[in-house]
């Protein structure tokens, strides 16, 4: 089903919540509300704190900026719990270069 004013069809939508639904995985998906709303046509999530709404096309690290930095009205022992679990993960695999070890 195809329609000339440009919205998306059904099958596009359900395309785009796939996709958002196999990110979920991440914890950060846990600052924000279950359902996605449709923004101008966009799938966004809901920050649980503030209510902004953030797309999720490409990944979750627009998600993750607005927690760890941008959202204010989320409580500072709830964003220093997520920045932990944050550094967690990027130490998990992640090789240091230290160019005086180098030497």
């Amino acid at each position: 089903m195809s329609t000339s004013d440009g919205s998306e069809t059904a099958d596009s939508m359900d395309e785009d919540t796939s996709q958002v639904l196999h990110a979920r995985r991440s914890k950060v998906w846990e600052h924000y509300e279950k359902e996605l709303v449709v923004v101008e046509g966009d799938l966004k999530a809901v920050c649980k704190y503030c209510r902004g709404k953030f797309h999720t096309k490409f990944g979750t690290s627009s998600l993750r900026t607005h927690i760890a930095e941008d959202c204010r009205s989320i409580e500072d022992a709830c964003r220093k719990r997520f920045l932990l679990t944050m550094k967690k993960k990027q130490s998990k695999g992640l090789v240091m270069f230290d160019e005086k070890v180098s030497r």
